[in-house]
Order: structure tokens, then sequence, then C-alpha cells
């Protein structure tokens, strides 16, 4: 018995956060789960790119990407998704996609940077304690 309370304990303490990835080994999300802001917009226009972390916390529930609350994107573990808008300061939003293993999640925002003919990225991360979205920080 105290084997398999140790076995869980150093389980749970092993998956307690998900994996950083960087955004050239995340794989696109598919075409089928993209929902706006593909095509550049008239005048000048910057990218936005999200990369979710890869790892099994959170990976049985789907997320939504919103951009000025209009739902942008289904993001999974591992993957990025780009988008472009004109610049300016958009909302920048994840939540529970209704499907999956999770639910009740409120949407989490916060206030994306756009630039002209620049890229900006933003990360998805997740603890137990839920999931975030804030700027992408390359740990490699």
């Amino acid at each position: 018995m105290r084997v398999l309370i140790g076995a869980v304990a150093l389980m749970l303490l092993a998956g307690c956060a998900s994996t950083a990835i960087s955004v050239r080994d995340a794989k696109p999300v598919p075409p089928d789960e993209i929902y706006a802001f593909q095509s550049k917009p008239s005048g000048e226009s910057g990218k936005i790119t999200v990369v979710r972390d890869s790892g099994t916390v959170g990976s049985g529930c789907d997320i939504v990407v919103y951009l000025d609350g209009r739902k942008a994107a289904k993001i999974g573990t591992g993957q990025r998704a780009t988008f472009y808008f004109p610049p300016g300061s958009p909302n920048l939003g994840a939540g529970l996609a209704g499907s999956g293993l999770c639910a009740g999640a409120a949407i989490r925002t916060i206030s994306a940077n756009v630039q002209p003919g620049k890229e900006s990225l933003y990360r998805i991360s997740g603890d137990m304690a839920g999931f975030y979205i804030g700027p992408y920080v390359d740990y490699n």
C-alpha cells in the first residue's frame, strides 16, 4: 500500500505543469479548427502567433483562442496558430471549448500588442490550477 501511495504522489509531482514548446517545434493547428483572421486586413497589419504548451496537463481540454471577443481557433497541446490583425491592442483570450473533459472555467484575456509588419508571440500554459495565456518566452 505504501508503494502505491508513493507512486501516485510521484506521478502527481511529475505532472504538475505543462511543458513549454518552441514556436518552430509546435505543429500548426489543422485548417478546420481555425475560424478567423487568416487574411491580411487592408492597410498595415501584423501577426499574432499563439503557441500552446505540450504535456499531459490539460491535454483532455480543448482551448479556444479569441481575438477581440471573436472565436479565432481551437488549439490543441503542442500546436500553434497565427492570425493577421491591424495594428493596435486587441484583447487576446483563451477559454475552454465546451468540449473535451473540462468545463466551467472563465475565458482569460490579456491585451495583445500588434505592430505593423511584426509578429507578436503568446503562450498558453497550464498547471494543476488551470490554464494561462501570456507573452511567449523562448526557454531554449
